[in-house]
């Protein structure tokens, strides 16, 4: 009979994030396909030069999407032909919070429709393994607990293993929890208009499932 005492330990850390994520569309309609991509490329040049600009605040830069698609209506039970839309989603990865704000704001104003900022944590950031030390402690104070409950004595660990490893489990051993606002300002402002972005913290976590064999108490 196994004499073993099983927890699960967790912990989480609330920390500054290390980037910041933000998507940034534009849309261009033309009666034809050439007319809609050709205005396109006129927007994506301007918003590439906003980018351009931010070069020192922006780690990444990657083309998500380039579509160049039929607009159609519907009629008299047929889809009719409109004209075209070509639209371009990008996402910038931005490691400088300071100009935040302003980059929003001139990509805005060069034509694209926003998402984000995305706040997340990177996988090498020294806080996971604090994270992931916190949990092993709170295991360890959890088994204590019941082994002075029940009257025994610890006397070693069995095994250690992060949640889903020896079990059906699905929990995940990290728990992220970016924050996320979306902002959209039109492009034809009289004067540049800027909204502070200030980074929200996010949370990661970190869970472990330990099993400590026990013995009586003498």
């Amino acid at each position: 009979m196994e004499r073993t005492i099983i927890v699960r330990g967790s912990a989480e850390l609330r920390i500054p994030p290390d980037r910041a994520l933000v998507e940034v569309t534009l849309d261009a309609d033309g009666s034809s396909r050439d007319d809609a991509y050709r205005d396109a490329a006129g927007t994506a040049s301007a918003i590439d030069a906003v980018i351009d600009r931010h070069a020192a605040e922006t780690e990444r830069v990657v083309t998500a999407a380039l579509t160049v698609q039929p607009l159609t209506r519907w009629r008299r039970g047929e889809a009719i032909r409109t004209g075209w839309r070509a639209t371009r989603r990008s996402v910038i990865e931005v490691t400088g919070f300071e100009g935040l704000g302003l980059l929003l704001s001139e990509l805005t104003g060069a034509g694209g429709t926003i998402a984000g900022p995305t706040w997340q944590v990177d996988d090498s950031n020294e806080a996971h393994d604090r994270v992931r030390v916190l949990a092993a402690e709170d295991a360890r104070r959890r088994a204590e607990s019941y082994a002075v409950g029940l009257g025994v004595t610890l006397a070693g660990i069995t095994w250690i293993a992060e949640p889903g490893l020896r079990s059906t489990s699905s929990e995940p051993v990290h728990r992220m929890m970016p924050m996320a606002v979306s902002s959209r300002m039109a492009a034809d402002l009289e004067e540049e208009v800027v909204i502070e972005v200030a980074p929200a913290d996010s949370i990661i976590g970190a869970q472990v499932e330990v099993s400590f064999a026990f013995a009586d108490a003498t």
